[in-house]
Formats: structure tokens, C-alpha cells, sequence
């Protein structure tokens, strides 16, 4: 088993930053994923809301009784630190951070995001991001659709990776409208772990890809 699997087709997801206010990024990803379908459990972690669109939510990583496989950190850059601790903790297999304010924004940003994926490698923990759109699986047995755009694809065999987050929601409404579909699509951001060659052996392994596209 590849440890990507836990980002591309997890079992159980947090969204830590979930946010009851529609509008704010915490909130319109973790409704994608419940509006996706996602087949496997959701948790939305914040510890000043009761529940995120009638889903019960949990105050921390630490709170939720269950094993997770991919945690969708919603977070500014320090308590995304302490929460990638958490994470480990947690056993966690795989991370992706989603907010910006780490290395594009300077030094202290660098920093931290250094420093997280120092301790996501020690872990044996694959992350994503931080500074993404998210990643979209919509696989008839996953139907994950982790990101900011509310349009789930359709099922396809083009495998897509994008540095630049506003292009992705340009290809997915370009393919909705057209309606040609996708296997795996994920933008990468600033590449504190995961890059281009990491996601090339990974499509180049998976038997729903025929097609793979780079941005």
C-alpha cells in the first residue's frame, strides 16, 4: 500500500478548522466533502462550534474516538503546527494544509513550514500543501472531493497536478462543462513534502489513470 492512499482514498477524514460560517474556507471544504459523498467518516474539529452543518464537531484531534487517515488542516501557520503535533499523536497517515501564510509569505512563514514537514517525514506522514487547493478523488468507492471547489467531477482516467490553485478551479468548471472527468486531481502549493515526481510514481502505479496532466 502507498502512503498517498491515505490522501487519495482515505477511510476517514478530519477537517480541523471546520467552520460553521459559510463562506469561510473551513466551512465550504468540509461541506464539499459531505455534499461529495464521501464514502468513508467525517469529523469537523473545532473547539468553539457544536456542530458544522448538523455534523457533531470535536473540540480537538485528540477528542475524536476514532482512527483518522487524513487530517485537512484549515489553520494559520502556529496552531497548524501544533496540530500537525497533534496529528502524529493521533497516528495520522496523511496531511494536507490547506491555508497560506507559510514560506511565499517570508522568513517566519518559511519557518513553520519547515519545521512541519520535518517532523510529518520523521512521522512517515505524507503531506500536501501547505498553500492548496485541496485534492478531489471522485471514485465511486471514495468520492472525496477535499477542496474549494464546490463542483465534484465526474469519473474519469486524466489524473491532473497543479502547482497553482486558481488554475485548478479553471480546469474543473472547463471540464464540467464539457463533461469529461477525472481519476485523481490535487494541487500541490508549496511543496513542503509531496511534489510533481512523488504524484508521477503515484499515477504511473494507479490502474484508474491513463492520462496524466501537469500544470
Amino acid at each position: 500500500m502507498d502512503r498517498l492512499d491515505a490522501i487519495f482514498s482515505p477511510e476517514s477524514v478530519a477537517v480541523v478548522g471546520a467552520s460553521s460560517t459559510p463562506g469561510k474556507v473551513g466551512h465550504d471544504i468540509f461541506e464539499n466533502i459531505l455534499k461529495g459523498g464521501f464514502k468513508g467518516t467525517l469529523y469537523p474539529v473545532n473547539p468553539k462550534a457544536r456542530s458544522v452543518l448538523s455534523v457533531r464537531c470535536y473540540k480537538s484531534m485528540m477528542d475524536i474516538p476514532d482512527p483518522i487517515d487524513l487530517a485537512m488542516i484549515i489553520l494559520p501557520p502556529r496552531i497548524a503546527l501544533k496540530t500537525v503535533d497533534d496529528c502524529i499523536e493521533k497516528g495520522v497517515k496523511g496531511i494536507v494544509i490547506v491555508s497560506a501564510g507559510f514560506k511565499e509569505v517570508g522568513a517566519e512563514g518559511a519557518r513553520i513550514e519547515d519545521e512541519i514537514a520535518d517532523k510529518c517525514r520523521k512521522a512517515g506522514i505524507r503531506l500536501i500543501g501547505p498553500n492548496c487547493l485541496g485534492v478531489i478523488n471522485p471514485s465511486d468507492n471514495v468520492r472525496l472531493n477535499a477542496s474549494f471547489s464546490a463542483r465534484m467531477p465526474q469519473k474519469g482516467n486524466i489524473s491532473f497536478i497543479s502547482q497553482s490553485g486558481a488554475l485548478c478551479t479553471a480546469v474543473l468548471d472547463f471540464a464540467a462543462d464539457r463533461g469529461f472527468g477525472f481519476s485523481k486531481f490535487v494541487s500541490i502549493g508549496n511543496k513542503a513534502d509531496v511534489d510533481e515526481l512523488d504524484l508521477l510514481r503515484y499515477y504511473h502505479k494507479d490502474p484508474e489513470t491513463k492520462v496524466i496532466m501537469i500544470y
